[in-house]
Formats: structure tokens, sequence, C-alpha cells
């Protein structure tokens, strides 16, 4: 029965269906929630001065990232191959972002590739670096090469909600809930060095790493939430 109800859920037909009822929840959230916005601004200078960026924010942090974005500019997102992927990728469909697929273990090079080819010509690339399956709050070496590629900065991005609940899940994802108070919190662009020593690799993963880290923080302390 369970191995039945588990082929029912991954067909493509249920998790159309599904996706347009989690859309549908997220749509109800966002537009329940009194929203305040700090450091747009650093969106909107990137895309007045037409510089393609990559968006990092974390995976437990994935479920309203996307409502964030009301530009004109075409934008994608780096999602797994796995069930789970596409199916973030069907309900990221209805808000108009299109998907990049590919992991560190499947296809990663292909999709770095398809990312890079998608910043050089003028588009901008939603990542969350320590997805899909972690470890939690780890910046992952892909993101990075991608950035020095493509020249691209990369502007991290969070948000926090009075009202929400924190999955037992390794990203502690968090479950946003309609009626309450919202901050998204946009850090200043991180640029990435041209060098590809070893030694400057893990100074920007550091870099981005705490930077990440900070954001949330300040999203989570300007609401006052507790995980």
């Amino acid at each position: 029965m369970k191995k039945n109800l588990k082929k029912i859920l991954k067909s493509a037909i249920a998790q159309t269906i599904l996706a347009r009822i989690g859309y549908s929840y997220l749509w109800l959230v966002f537009r329940t929630t009194r929203w305040s916005y700090v450091g747009v601004e650093h969106i909107d200078s990137a895309i007045e001065n037409q510089r393609p960026f990559i968006a990092a924010f974390w995976h437990g942090r994935l479920a309203m990232t996307p409502f964030l974005w009301r530009w004109e500019k075409p934008f994608y997102m780096l999602l797994s191959e796995h069930s789970d992927g596409v199916f973030i990728a069907k309900i990221v469909s209805h808000h108009n972002i299109r998907s990049i697929y590919g992991s560190r273990t499947r296809n990663g090079a292909r999709a770095a590739i398809a990312c890079v080819k998608q910043l050089k010509a003028g588009n901008c690339i939603g990542i969350t670096p320590d997805g899909p399956k972690g470890p939690r709050h780890e910046v992952s070496e892909g993101l990075i090469h991608i950035a020095r590629l493509a020249n691209a900065p990369i502007i991290p991005i969070s948000y926090a909600l009075t009202c929400s609940r924190f999955l037992k899940t390794w990203d502690h994802f968090l479950v946003p809930l309609p009626f309450g108070k919202g901050v998204y919190m946009i850090g200043s662009p991180i640029c990435i060095s041209q060098q590809k020593d070893a030694v400057t690799m893990e100074q920007s993963k550091m870099t981005l790493r705490n930077t990440l880290i900070n954001v949330e923080i300040d999203a989570d302390h300007a609401l006052n939430t507790k995980e």
C-alpha cells in the first residue's frame, strides 16, 4: 500500500497537481504577510547596470525566496534532478522561474556550464549552496566555480517570518505560515577572485558561508524569530 502511494505521488500528474496546490499555498502566505525589504537596492543596482548575478540562499529558506523576484530579467534556479528538485521546479514555474538541473553527484559539470552560459547571456541564477542534501550551511565548490567562470557577483539572500515552523530535517526547513510579518534580507554582492588555487577557493567558500549565515541571523533578529 505504501509503495503504491509513493509511486502515485511521484507520478507526473500527481506532482503537477501537488505543485499547483503548493504554489497556491505559498502565494497565500506571501499575500497575507506584511513584508519589509532590507537591502533590495543591491538587486536593483545590478539590474539597472545590466549585471547578471547569482542569488545564493540556504536550502532551509527556499520556500518563500522565489516570491522576492519581481524583476523582468529572466531568472533560473539550479535544482537537483531528483524527484524533490523536479517538484520544486514545478512549483517555481508558476512564478515564471525556469530551472537548470544538476547536482554535485549528477550532471554537475553540465549544469555548471549551463549556469555560466545563462549568466554570460545576462540572466540571473538562484542557487542553494548547501543543497540538495547538505551538509547544512556548507558552501559547495560548484557555486564558487560558476561565479568565477562567469565573473558574476553573488548576492546573499534570506528571509524570516513571525508565523512559521522549523522542520526536524537536515536543513531545518522553515515552513511559512500565513497572516504574519515577514522580512527579506539581501546582503551586499560578493565578488569571487579569479585565482584558482585551493587557498583562494577555501577563502571564498568561507566568506560566502559566513555572509549567508549572518544574513540569515539578521533576518531572524529583525523579526525576533527563534529557531
